[in-house]
């Protein structure tokens, strides 16, 4: 017999799959973020992907490849995976796009607007705002006609406003879903695109109310009926805890913040309290905790044979059975926004490991909910709400994760060691179980804060330094007092005995606008971050993702990736010298004191993102005194660093000769009403600034370069029409 031929492995391979031993059952966390990288990659893209066919083709290619690389390898069928993951991803994100096309106003008008009200809320001015569906515009063809529209009631009081179910006419100003107020910042289109929001605007006069029509089905019917629960519990919360405890109440039970006080909520922006507002996943996770912990109580003092004995039924999966009930309900009363929808997605992972008796919080539940987020509505990367929670929720599993583990390395040490754990008395073990809480609270606000603050930072443009000493303060009570209370409410209150829940949850909300006020004035306590570069979101994204996922020492890579992120944010590209916004409604020039403003009051929202992204703190009012811009009345005008000059005239009645006395050599000149000019100067009419929409002047060497935030290179379905 001949001898068998033994192979030596290479010092390399022997090494690999070692990694991969230890590493390769965690490779499958990285499913959703491939998923992410495919659905980004559509978004970012210049035009929309034609023809179509070739972009729905990514998915099954890549699955081919992938059952022909199976014979080829582990390097070969992991990378076909990977193209799997990314082409899924973007083939998800195209489909989602082209199945939520809907009709767009193309340019402003005033009509007369039918429509059944689904949704009330509360406009920035504090009127009433209504979203109308089943719409009708006199005047409009049905096929141009918006699927839903959204007009503000300013004739109307919060307590005279139609509710949902109501059906109105009303005469109104519409016009497209606003562009961005800069080029690059937040596009509302694309987020009205994908609410199948067609219009935007205001009511000229007060709302007819017509007879109702009747659904269109049990779905639409049980809609309604739901709208006008969440209304009604609404009123009824507003009514019994007056003043701000009413609204903040509302907002965390029915999700309805149109009740919120302006200074609370700008309160608990600064304090970096707001995310208690928004139903997401601490109030999901609260709610549930609570009713499982509760459900399993109740079950472990019910007889032996009512639960387990006869029905063979574990009280700790009964339990779980009831915590996603619970679940369920509340995302439904909530008004199942995208936030709430994300928190139920993770709980109802958690609470279905339970029921396999698998462990609730993991890693891996936590990229199975994400991939299940991502494949039913892929644009939720692209908001804030989807980043900050996963990255909270990934930091803190992987934080829990590396502590269980070392505290079982110690265990297991101390064993070896022939040592033996001491079992506390009665005392100790109070002393130790407060001593878990606080480093638990501590442990939990110092990491979520942590993972939290660089998205905050980065689409907010504001540092929040006192967000840990205010969630340390304010968290506690909603888990001890607001959250037991609203739940002790609801059970309560069929039988009229609602009301020492409701002045306990009224006390803790109190308690935590206290927090959020007095940490609001703290010195310092909002301090602005202009803009960053485009590539610091994704290197830090993918940095603190490799350091969560992976589990041996090279997952410290990561943190190059983070301090690159770092370094890029410390050194951002200069901001444009001038910003014109939409209509040329307000100008901007960067003067010796920050960004100069021609009007005080004109365009808050371009004002205020503009001094944001600035990374400039002052308020409009202060920015519009500043000196380097010449103010009159109905004109303004500016020398830029280049020896350029800028005149910007607002007025309708331009006497004769003054566009010739403006427009001359080296100059930009900006008319909202001018007619359209030809000479020596760059010149940006009515007709211009309809077709750019908002306009960043760029200084360079010694001319001008004008970039628009309505590029027409750059089409995509969300940016068709409004032009």
């Amino acid at each position: 017999m001949g001898q068998r031929q033994v192979r030596h492995k290479a010092p390399g391979e022997i090494g690999w799959q070692r990694a991969w031993a230890a590493e390769g059952r965690r490779a499958i966390l990285w499913l959703p973020v491939l998923m992410g990288c495919g659905i980004w990659l559509y978004f970012a893209l210049e035009r929309e992907p034609d023809p179509l066919w070739s972009a729905l083709t990514a998915l099954p290619v890549a699955a081919l490849v992938s059952g022909m690389a199976r014979r080829a390898g582990l390097a070969a069928l992991a990378l076909a995976l990977v193209l799997s993951a990314f082409g899924a991803g973007f083939s998800l994100a195209l489909l989602a796009a082209h199945r939520a096309e809907a009709p767009m106003l193309s340019g402003p008008i005033e009509e007369t607007v039918e429509g059944r009200v689904r949704v009330l809320s509360k406009a920035a001015s504090g009127a009433p705002r209504v979203l109308l569906d089943r719409v009708v515009i006199y005047g409009l063809d049905a096929r141009e006609t918006p699927e839903r529209v959204r007009v503000t009631l300013l004739a109307a009081e919060r307590d005279s406003a139609p509710r949902p179910g109501a059906r109105i006419r009303v005469f109104a100003r519409l016009q497209p879903p606003g562009d961005p107020v800069e080029p690059g910042a937040f596009d509302f289109r694309l987020r009205a695109y994908f609410q199948g929001l067609g219009a935007v605007g205001y009511a000229r006069g007060a709302a007819l109310r017509l007879e109702a029509m009747p659904p269109a089905g049990p779905l639409d019917r049980f809609a309604l009926w739901l709208a006008g629960q969440r209304a009604r519990i609404s009123d009824a919360l507003v009514r019994a805890l007056p003043g701000r405890r009413g609204g903040f109440a509302a907002a965390i039970i029915a999700g309805d913040r149109s009740n919120i006080d302006q200074a609370d909520a700008e309160a608990l922006r600064i304090s970096s309290l707001a995310h208690l507002l928004a139903i997401s996943g601490l109030h999901m996770g609260l709610l549930t905790g609570l009713v499982f912990g509760f459900a399993r109580l109740l079950l472990a003092v019910l007889p032996a044979g009512v639960i387990g004995g006869v029905s063979g039924v574990s009280a700790k999966k009964a339990a779980a059975v009831a915590a996603l009930i619970a679940g369920l309900g509340y995302l439904m009363l909530s008004g199942a926004t995208v936030a709430t929808q994300r928190a139920f997605v993770m709980m109802a992972v958690a609470f279905t490991a339970v029921l396999f008796d698998r462990p609730a919080i993991t890693l891996r539940g936590l990229a199975l909910a994400a991939a299940v987020v991502l494949a039913i509505r892929p644009v939720s990367l692209m908001d804030v709400g989807f980043q900050m929670s996963f990255a909270a929720t990934a930091a803190l599993v992987a934080g829990y994760e590396e502590v269980r583990r070392r505290r079982q390395a110690r265990w297991a040490a101390a064993e070896q060691a022939g040592g033996r754990r001491r079992r506390a008395g009665r005392r100790g073990r109070l002393l130790r179980l407060a001593g878990l809480y606080l480093f638990g609270l501590l442990f939990t606000s110092i990491i979520a804060g942590g993972a939290t603050t660089p998205y905050a930072a980065y689409h907010f443009n504001r540092v929040t330094p006192y967000g840990l000493l205010a969630n340390l303060a304010a968290v506690p009570a909603m888990g001890l007092m607001i959250a037991p209370a609203a739940i002790a409410a609801g059970v309560l209150a069929p039988l009229g005995l609602e009301a020492p829940a409701l002045w306990l949850m009224g006390e803790g909300i109190d308690w935590v606008l206290d927090v959020a006020h007095w940490v609001a004035g703290l010195p310092g306590a909002a301090r602005p971050v202009p803009v960053a570069p485009a590539a610091v979101l994704p290197l830090i994204s993918l940095g603190g993702l490799w350091l969560f996922l992976w589990r041996g020492p090279w997952r410290l890579a990561g943190l190059a990736g983070i301090a690159a992120a770092l370094v890029l944010w410390a050194a951002p590209a200069p901001r444009p010298e001038v910003l014109i916004a939409p209509g040329g409604r307000l100008v901007g020039v960067l003067g010796p004191e920050g960004r100069a403003l021609d009007h005080r009051r004109a365009q808050s929202f371009a004002a205020r993102t503009w001094l944001r992204r600035d990374g400039d703190g002052a308020t409009q009012r202060e920015a519009a005194a500043r000196p380097g811009l010449t103010r009159g009345k109905g004109w303004s005008s500016a020398v830029l660093s280049n020896g350029w000059r800028l005149e910007v005239v607002h007025g309708r009645k331009i006497p004769p000769g003054r566009i010739e006395t403006l427009c001359r050599a080296r100059t930009l000149l900006v008319m909202r009403y001018g007619p359209v000019h030809d000479g020596p100067c760059r010149y940006l009419g009515r007709a211009a600034l309809a077709r750019l929409g908002a306009v960043a002047v760029i200084v360079e060497g010694d001319g001008l370069r004008l970039v628009p935030a309505r590029d027409r290179t750059r089409r995509r379905l969300w940016s068709r029409g409004g032009g």
